[in-house]
């Protein structure tokens, strides 16, 4: 019996689809794999873009804190960190605690005196904020997704030739992608994270209002006022305020902020100029990448991603500035002024001077300054100026009043918050209590946040891998 025409011609009908359909998806599948093949090919060569790697020490053309890309091929890491993350400085910060760790919590290898730091942290998540976690193991995957969009960050972190380095780097990235608290391992938290004067808006209503605005050459009050009602975008705290000569033997800097602990919305721009400038200092300094990013630099600024001309390094004439940076002779000042303290510190006043000379509208408050309103005027009255931030207030108004600088001494010896713009800078009981000197309380004091029980040195480690 013969088959019909009709029948005939849907079997043939959906045998070309199947086949037609077949072909579309094996193209798919080749296409995909040849993509991804073109991809890791130019991800693991040193020479796989053309994106440029501007100075981030040299920005008198650029307002950094209303930075916009305006050019979409994005031809440059700025351009495409601020694409990538743009900040939305209107929202809160957000809800949310990264720890990071060399394995996961519930290995037999993760150190027993960490647990009860990080069960601290857990307790958090009563209060609202989602906790993080993430071990060596996770790393990679987890900044192939947040940063595939900005491969030299990925090739920068890969190319670190210490594990210090990279956990150092890792914190900043975690926070201007995803926002939160990031805080190390050896900590714990002192008071519930709802009371940081940052985000318990009773309290930052409150030292919003009874602070004096500090006046800086060319400030317009009246343009403040949107702003004001923001919650900071980035909160650190001071590490170090050493009023000693020989302080340079000891610190990086004369006031230096800690990164240990630190609180951020996502995109935010000191973040972005810190993530942009290690990726350069990386690129440019290691041994299997030097010389392969020097047309990528500006420049008129070609030693400022050359980590042995920072500091106080950039003066010995004895020593080898142009050697790469290998596994073996990275030393402590390495560290400090690649990733660390020293550079971490540099960025955040490079930022808040930037701030104050291309903008007419940034508040500063600093009540250890000028003596807030609800200071009882008894107390004031037998308060040692000399053991104050007001021992330096000609220096400090000269400074911000001729020259619109904001001086080292803006924030030294302060007892309470002060806010550079959406900048807030905690005292050093903050985040240091009980160290035992330069000011720092005690952790009953009203102040203190963050125990820090200095387990995780990078002092102790900036020899080893």
């Amino acid at each position: 019996m013969s088959k019909s025409p009709s029948a005939t011609g849907f079997r043939i009908d959906k045998r070309t689809k199947q086949i037609f359909f077949g072909i579309l998806a094996l193209y798919t599948v080749i296409a995909f794999h040849l993509s991804n093949c073109r991809y890791a090919k130019s991800f693991k060569s040193p020479k796989f873009t053309n994106v440029a790697l501007p100075t981030t020490s040299h920005v008198e053309n650029l307002n950094l804190r209303d930075y916009e890309v305006k050019d979409r091929h994005l031809k440059d890491l700025r351009e495409q960190l601020a694409m990538a993350y743009p900040y939305e400085p209107e929202k809160s910060i957000p809800r949310r605690i990264w720890q990071t760790w060399k394995v996961k919590a519930e290995s037999s290898a993760f150190p027993s005196s960490f647990r009860s730091y990080q069960k601290d942290w857990l307790e958090a998540s009563s209060q609202g904020f989602d906790y993080m976690m993430v071990p060596d193991d996770d790393i990679t995957a987890f900044l192939e997704n947040l940063y595939g969009e900005v491969p030299l960050v990925l090739q920068a972190f890969k190319e670190m030739p210490k594990n210090i380095l990279r956990a150092d780097f890792l914190r900043y990235l975690l926070l201007f992608a995803r926002g939160g608290i990031y805080s190390d391992m050896d900590t714990y938290p002192l008071k519930p994270l709802n009371q940081w004067p940052s985000i318990d808006h009773e309290k930052l209503k409150e030292f919003k209002e009874t602070r004096k605005p500090v006046p800086y050459k060319g400030f317009k009050s009246g343009d403040v006022s949107v702003r004001d009602e923001r919650e900071p975008g980035l909160v650190i705290g001071i590490e170090a305020d050493a009023d000693r000569p020989d302080w340079s033997d000891w610190y990086a800097r004369r006031i230096q902020f800690c990164q240990w602990t630190i609180q951020a919305k996502p995109g935010h721009p000191v973040l972005r100029e810190l993530i942009l400038n290690i990726t350069a200092t990386t690129l440019d300094s290691v041994s299997s990448m030097k010389g392969n990013t020097a047309d990528l630099i500006d420049k008129d600024h070609q030693s400022d991603y050359n980590v042995n001309y920072r500091d106080k390094r950039a003066k010995d004439t004895a020593y080898l500035h142009e050697e790469a940076k290998t596994e073996e002779n990275i030393d402590g000042s390495d560290i400090m002024n690649w990733t660390g303290p020293g550079i971490f510190s540099d960025i955040v006043m490079e930022y808040m001077n930037n701030l104050i000379q291309k903008n007419n509208d940034v508040l500063l408050l600093n009540g250890n300054i000028y003596t807030p309103a609800t200071v009882d005027p008894a107390e004031a009255a037998q308060e040692d100026v000399n053991q104050s931030t007001k021992k330096f207030y000609r220096k400090i108004s000269e400074s911000l009043l001729n020259n619109r600088q904001v001086p080292w001494e803006f924030f030294s010896l302060i007892t309470e918050p002060i806010t550079v713009d959406d900048v807030m800078i905690l005292p050093i009981t903050s985040f240091s209590p009980d160290v035992g000197q330069m000011g720092a309380k005690s952790t009953d004091d009203e102040m203190a946040l963050v125990k820090h029980m200095f387990q995780g040195s990078w002092k102790g480690n900036a020899g080893h891998n």
